[in-house]
């Protein structure tokens, strides 16, 4: 069976996103802005967190991890570079790498681009990829670290 993607809104202008494995029961957040909309979300689908897959260290994508995890004790996956101060990581994940989620298998990007350690997911039989603030039309976005030039 294919997997079950959720969206919805967090914080004032951000996206939040579930995947869930239905024939292992297990479930995903892609980030974690903050934790009540996922709890809201989790609910109202009747799935349990088992895994949050970090995309890069800005608070509005890390912020919800700290309380999901006590809630949850799910597994917190983030990019490889640990000068990001992600709390409560659990494993670390870089180019080439392949994360489980029950049965549904994530490939792991790395895209700088917005940050030096941002990293992607995607889940290849799903033709699903979870790229949070690196997929640009055009241009490169807002840049925090490094320069325009590199991360073009």
């Amino acid at each position: 069976m294919a997997a079950e993607i959720r969206l919805f809104t967090c914080l004032t202008d951000n996206f939040g996103y579930l995947i869930h494995d239905p024939a292992t029961k297990a479930t995903a957040s892609i980030d974690a802005p903050e934790a009540a909309p996922i709890i809201k979300a989790l609910e109202r689908e009747g799935w349990t967190l088992t895994d949050i897959l970090i995309t890069h260290h800005h608070h509005d994508h890390v912020g919800g991890v700290a309380e999901l995890k006590q809630k949850y004790n799910c597994r917190v996956v983030a990019p490889h570079d640990k000068a990001a101060r992600i709390a409560n990581v659990d494993l670390r994940a870089g180019q080439g790498d392949v994360v489980k989620v029950g049965g549904l298998l994530a490939r792991v990007l790395e895209t700088p681009g917005h940050t030096l350690d941002h990293i992607s997911y995607v889940f290849d039989s799903e033709k699903a990829l979870f790229a949070a603030d690196t997929l640009f039309s055009i241009g490169c976005g807002r840049v925090f670290e490094g320069d325009y030039p590199m991360m073009w």
